[in-house]
């Protein structure tokens, strides 16, 4: 007789649950802004509200890390926000 399959084809099952961390706990490092050295919580796309407005400069990569043209940028949107 045909023994019968549990789950589709190649169907992994989930990782076993930690019994020793409780399951509301969430990580620091996931709740952190992701610019380099920000230790503040992120708000939006894991950034805090000012290194977001960086990212969307172009000043930060989506990483943390300053851009290759960090100063040019910088000294950029500097002049942005004084006038």
């Amino acid at each position: 007789m045909s023994e019968k399959k549990s789950g589709p084809v190649g169907h992994k099952p989930p990782p076993p649950v930690n019994q020793n961390q409780p399951s509301n706990v969430i990580p620091l490092s996931s709740v952190q802004c992701k610019a380099e050295g920000c230790k503040k919580k992120h708000v939006k796309a894991s950034f805090c509200d000012e290194h977001y407005e960086w990212f969307k400069m172009g000043l930060i990569t989506l990483e943390g890390y300053k851009a290759k043209d960090y100063d040019k940028k910088y000294s950029e949107f500097l002049r942005k926000k004084a006038g």
